[in-house]
């Protein structure tokens, strides 16, 4: 966890500049769709076999070797900065190259937990991973605003390539169970289809991954609307865009420092509903919110629902999925969940022209029957 957990503050550092770097650079919408897609679309391609991967091959191996990648391609990138090479088209090539190295490693990274916890430990676990993500998406905004203000981009992706060196090592001294899979007459597709196969077989597995798919679908406003939103009706200034960030973060880091340290007797499946509802509810109180303190408490629930779905839904996937089928099983979660950002912005990016109210509502409605039907996942 402190491995990944140092990795991924660089890689979020990163992410943050890269963003801020383009937009005021370029003060374009379709280079900052360039960013969001050279993000997520190589690392879904990639994500399925990755996941083939973790079942065939030690994990901590894949995490490290895809680690390492990763810092190298952001090596190169610093480098040709460095010496003045620094079109915007450089950037997407090696953010789609880092983009392929997190899809890879993604499944792999999942997989891991299960073998090194007790099953009974596995949701404070999680809630320990969380919090961890959560104090980064916390921290990362402020850390990445200080460094661009005293370093060029060369020096930040330097540090993207330090923290990683940082993380690869970590991991190297961890001992990790052998696997029992052989990589005799290995083939790529046929695992693949196997793990299909498995998944379509057990039917609470694949309501989990549905209600996984739909919850991160119908959520894609939430996360990338809700700045559009406040800026509609609150202004543009930064501040306020800041204070929501921040309520959301407070909020998750809360609920996961919590799960961490009490172990409920909640079944998942109750939190994960009670999370939809709430999620669903918050999004549609936030249209008629024309207060802004009303507003940034609305992002705080918001993300008081946040860990209450994933830690739960996470934990009961990784219970009922055979050791040998968790990474091709996670790959498939995490493919759905990259996917609903480009997808859904296709749908809601043209309704919020039409009006902002719209992407709201209607996902929220949507939401709030997902979570009383939530039972379908136990």
């Amino acid at each position: 966890m402190t491995s990944q957990g140092v990795s991924l503050l660089g890689s979020t550092i990163v992410s943050f500049a890269v963003m801020w770097y383009i937009t005021l650079k370029t003060g374009s919408g379709i280079a900052v769709a360039g960013v969001a897609i050279t993000t997520y679309l190589p690392q879904a391609l990639i994500m399925l076999f990755g996941g083939v991967m973790a079942d065939r091959y030690p994990p901590k191996k894949i995490v490290m070797l895809a680690d390492s990648a990763v810092a190298f391609s952001t090596l190169v990138l610093a480098i040709l900065f460095l010496i003045g090479i620094d079109g915007i088209g450089w950037i997407f090539f090696f953010n789609s190259l880092r983009s392929l190295g997190s899809g890879i490693q993604m499944p792999a990274i999942k997989s891991m937990l299960p073998i090194l916890v007790p099953e009974k430990e596995l949701m404070r676990a999680n809630s320990i991973y969380t919090s961890i993500w959560c104090v980064i998406q916390l921290i990362s905004p402020g850390i990445s605003g200080i460094i661009m203000s005293f370093m060029s981009m060369s020096g930040v992706f330097f540090i993207d390539v330090i923290t990683a060196a940082i993380g690869i090592l970590l991991l190297s001294t961890i001992s990790m169970p052998a696997r029992q899979n052989s990589v005799d007459n290995y083939k790529a597709i046929e695992e693949l289809k196997s793990g299909v196969r498995y998944i379509l077989s057990n039917s609470s597995l694949k309501n989990s991954i549905l209600f996984y798919s739909a919850f991160s679908f119908l959520v894609v406003p939430a996360s990338q609307l809700t700045p559009l939103l406040a800026s509609q009706t609150f202004g543009d200034e930064i501040w306020i865009l800041s204070a929501i960030e921040t309520a959301f973060s407070i909020g998750a880091l809360l609920v996961s420092l919590f799960l961490s340290y009490k172990k409920l007797s909640t079944e998942s499946f109750k939190l994960i509903g009670f999370s939809s509802m709430l999620f669903g509810l918050v999004m549609i109180l936030l249209i008629p919110s024309k207060n802004i303190i009303l507003f940034v408490m609305l992002m705080f629930m918001m993300g008081i629902g946040s860990p209450l779905y994933y830690t739960p839904l996470t934990t009961h996937i990784q219970e009922i999925t055979e050791e040998s089928y968790l990474g091709r099983t996670f790959s498939f979660v995490d493919l759905f969940s990259s996917l609903a950002i480009p997808f859904g912005m296709i749908i809601y990016g043209p309704l919020s022209n039409l009006s902002i109210a719209i992407p709201f509502l209607i996902p929220g409605v949507l939401l709030i029957l997902l979570g009383l039907k939530s039972k379908i996942i136990s």
